[in-house]
């Protein structure tokens, strides 16, 4: 169940988020409790920040600026990526992420069976390139606007069965779970969001079969569902899965920022989807990030990342609450 001592959550679109978008200078963000206490409500609310002016100095390795960023809040998460990784375009990358692309919606790590939470993304360089701006979608107002104008659809989200799939570089992850995951003693408290195209498997018919016949309802009924042929199932799923793609993908639900080197975004990992507009080097010459252009200079565009569990941020949120109500906090 849901821990209701938490900072009340608040669904956004781009417009509602504008105002209530938290942005704190890096060098309050380090020094006061107070700043740290208000951004990380405000994250726990709405599941993105921004930290500003963050150093860049310091590129290459594990003990960056990104490191203390983090550990302000808690530990890292450590993955097969790192402690810290890095977002560079690569010429033949197999992974997405490392060119210069369009990186359509998703969540990260959707495959393993605890994904992370928290993602932290700071721009290291962003130099010589036109594009690239990132955007970001709050699933839980996708998933509210569906609800409302497609109950049928929202069910089928909430029970039916996707497979999240990664093979590459010796290793394989896969987990089974449906795109929405709502809170089994409270169907009406969302807990996560599953939704990362790139790494969707095929979809398996018997267990889809199995799921609609046999599923609790997230609206509340129990009783079996008559419509339980499998391919009935997966057409609802394919449709309802479409409709998911195409609230996702509206602009008025969609908020843009292009990154600047010192940027850093904060996003909850389980609610909000994250993507990268594909981008061109000006100088056509220029191989990549980290690529020398004239008179040595360095472009391309370089973002460092890491994650953190739901745990430690929220457990940071309470003792710095706790603090507040002593109005010990400066």
């Amino acid at each position: 169940m849901v821990d209701g001592n938490l900072p009340p959550l608040k669904t956004w679109d781009k417009a509602t988020l504008r105002p209530a978008l938290a942005l704190a200078s890096y060098k309050d963000y380090s020094t006061s409790d107070a700043a740290l206490h208000k951004l990380l409500g405000s994250l726990l609310q709405t599941g993105i920040a921004f930290v500003g002016q963050v150093p860049t100095a310091e590129k290459k390795g594990i003990n960056t600026e990104l490191r203390k960023l983090v550990e302000r809040i808690g530990s890292l998460r450590k993955t097969w990526y790192g402690d810290l990784w890095d977002v560079r375009a690569e010429e033949g990358s197999k992974n997405i992420a490392y060119t210069n692309l369009d990186l359509g919606l998703h969540m990260d790590l959707t495959h393993f069976d605890h994904p992370p939470r928290w993602q932290f993304l700071h721009s290291l360089q962003n130099t010589a390139i036109v594009g690239g701006s990132s955007y970001f979608v709050d699933t839980y107002h996708i998933a509210q606007l569906i609800k409302q104008s497609h109950p049928e659809a929202y069910e089928t989200l909430c029970t039916a069965p996707v497979t999240f799939e990664y093979e590459n570089g010796g290793q394989h992850t896969r987990w089974i779970r449906p795109t929405i995951e709502v809170d089994p003693l409270n169907p009406e408290v969302l807990l996560a969001v599953n939704y990362s195209p790139p790494f969707q498997g095929p979809f398996h018919l018997p267990s889809l079969s199995k799921s609609a016949t046999s599923s609790p309802s997230p609206m509340g009924s129990s009783s079996p569902n008559p419509d339980g042929d499998a391919t009935s199932q997966l057409l609802k799923l394919h449709s309802a899965l479409a409709l998911f793609a195409d609230l996702a993908g509206s602009a008025e639900n969609q908020y843009h920022v292009q990154l600047e080197p010192g940027d850093c975004v904060i996003f909850d990992n389980r609610r909000v989807l994250h993507a990268r507009t594909a981008f061109e080097f000006v100088d056509h010459q220029a191989g990549g990030a980290g690529s020398k252009g004239k008179e040595g200079e360095e472009r391309g565009r370089w973002l460092k990342g890491a994650y953190m569990d739901g745990d430690e941020l929220s457990s940071r949120w309470r003792v710095l609450e706790a603090k507040r109500r002593r109005g010990e906090l400066v």
